[in-house]
């Protein structure tokens, strides 16, 4: 009867030091808990979508100026870059000679090439909603009576991208 009794009383006592064992569990310190990386992400949105800079006649001003805002959404720095194709007539007889152009961006010149050139940055995130960040546009042709009169189209390329 002894031997019984001491069988439970050593079975109880293994079970009451399991069960102390498991509540003791080791807590991971904040920095070894696996976070889920975050992906950048940024958008970016213009009004009006598209712009009417008038024909190209005789009396053409010097310089065009052109308002727009950008809307921006963006969970990490970014920055807002831009380039500009050249204009061609819609009848594509004539184009106008990048060297008689110019466009400036938000007082930055922007080459009338495929380069892109940073007008818009930002070194944090903005609101959920969003930010509105005016764009000033500033084209202007010099020597436009050499060029048929008529309607030309051209491309004004925005690129936004997280910044490093």
């Amino acid at each position: 009867m002894k031997k019984v009794v001491m069988i439970c009383a050593t079975t109880l006592m293994c079970f009451g030091l399991t069960g102390i064992a498991q509540a003791v569990r080791p807590v991971m310190p904040p920095t070894m808990i696996p976070v889920k990386p975050i992906k950048p992400f940024v958008s970016v949105s213009f009004k009006p979508d598209q712009l009417d800079l008038g024909t190209i006649s005789k009396r053409t001003p010097g310089s065009l100026p052109v308002k727009l805002k950008a809307h921006i959404i963006a969970n990490c720095p970014h920055q807002v870059r831009a380039s500009f194709a050249p204009f061609t007539q819609q009848s594509g007889r004539a184009s106008i000679q990048p060297k008689d152009m110019s466009v400036e961006i938000n007082g930055v010149n922007v080459p009338i090439a495929r380069t892109a050139v940073p007008i818009i940055r930002s070194v944090r995130a903005t609101p959920k909603e969003g930010v509105d960040v005016p764009v000033d546009v500033k084209f202007s042709v010099a020597k436009a009576t050499r060029y048929p009169a008529g309607p030309y189209k051209g491309a004004i390329i925005f690129t936004i991208m997280a910044a490093p």
